[in-house]
C-alpha cells in the first residue's frame, strides 16, 4: 500500500518514493539522509542506461513544475554520459524551455527554445550536452502520450536519452528510457550532496 504523498515525498510512476534528503527514510522512519550516498528509487533496469540525478536538480526540476499547474511546462535536462563499464546518464542540471509553447495539455519545444539551449551550452555549460527532457502533465498523471512518444522518438532518440514526467498536482514523476528499442518508466539513482 502506498501512503499519501506528504510535503516532503513525491511518488514515482512505478510507486516508489522519492524523499528529500531531511525527510526519514522510506525503509527506516526514523532516519534522517544526511547526503551519505545515492539511493536507488524505482525499478533500475541492468539491460537500459542507469539514470543519475543529483537532489538539488530533481528539487530545481520540480519547484518549476509547480510554477504552473494550469499548463504543461518543459525544459531541458543537460548533462553527461559515462560509458564505463556500464551507461549512465549524469543529469547535473535543468534547463527551463521558457519560450516553448504550452498549452493545458501540450507543450512546444519551439526553435527558439532549442537555440537558448544550444546557446547556454555553448557559452556556460561546454562539458555538458542535453541528455533528455523534461515536462508537466498537471493533474494528468504520469505516463507519455502519443505525441510525447513522437517528440521522443524523433528528438530524443539517442538510447541514453531519457524523458522526465512530473504531473505537480498529484505529487507524482516518472522518467523514461529506451529499452529494447522502446521507451518504457523507470528507476533512477538519486545523488544527496552534502552542503558545509
Amino acid at each position: 500500500m502506498m501512503s499519501q504523498p506528504t510535503e516532503n515525498s513525491l511518488s514515482t510512476s512505478d510507486g516508489a518514493s522519492r524523499q528529500s534528503a531531511t525527510s526519514p527514510d522510506a525503509t527506516n522512519p526514523g532516519a534522517v539522509n544526511r547526503g551519505l550516498g545515492p539511493r536507488n528509487i524505482g525499478s533500475i533496469h541492468d539491460d537500459a542506461a542507469k539514470i543519475r540525478i543529483e537532489e538539488s536538480v530533481l528539487e530545481e526540476i520540480i519547484d518549476y513544475s509547480e510554477r504552473d499547474a494550469t499548463r504543461e511546462l518543459g525544459g531541458f535536462l543537460l548533462g553527461r554520459l559515462i560509458e564505463a563499464p556500464r551507461t549512465i546518464v549524469d543529469v547535473r542540471r535543468f534547463w527551463p524551455a521558457l519560450d516553448a509553447r504550452s498549452g493545458g495539455a501540450s507543450l512546444t519545444f519551439t526553435h527558439e527554445a532549442w537555440s537558448q539551449t544550444h546557446r547556454a551550452i555553448d557559452e556556460r555549460f561546454p562539458q555538458e550536452r542535453i541528455v533528455g527532457w523534461h515536462h508537466t502533465h498537471p493533474g494528468f498523471g504520469v505516463f507519455l502520450s502519443g505525441y510525447d512518444l513522437f517528440i521522443h522518438r524523433h528528438y530524443f532518440s539517442e538510447p541514453w536519452q531519457i524523458a522526465l514526467v512530473v504531473d505537480p498536482k498529484s505529487h507524482e514523476l516518472g522518467f523514461f528510457e529506451w529499452r529494447g528499442g522502446e521507451v518504457v518508466d523507470c528507476g533512477f539513482e538519486c545523488i544527496s550532496r552534502q552542503t558545509t
